[in-house]
């Protein structure tokens, strides 16, 4: 698998908690307290869909097409555009 280089700027808290995950030997190095993190993120955002959805008998299935990634977008746009067309008290 290919990997890319990304900078990210952290807390002096956040870079501690990320070196102490290294010394205690839980991870190699500090890559893998990154990817790990991200995995986690992405399996809980897995289980908040299954259960949103997952008895929802006309879930849909399988990966969003690029029809549905255009429709999702398009739904975000249209509620912006209403949302900054209220005035606000």
């Amino acid at each position: 698998m290919m990997t890319q280089a990304l900078n990210v700027n952290l807390t002096t808290e956040l870079r501690r908690y990320v070196k102490e995950q290294v010394q205690s030997g839980r991870y190699q190095n500090e890559n893998e307290v990154v990817r790990d993190a991200i995995r986690q993120m992405q399996q809980r955002e897995i289980e908040q869909f299954e259960r949103i959805f997952g008895d929802y008998p006309s879930a849909p299935q399988g990966e969003p097409t690029d029809e549905d990634d255009a429709a999702i977008q398009a739904a975000i746009q249209r509620h912006r555009s209403g949302r900054q067309a209220v005035p606000k008290p």
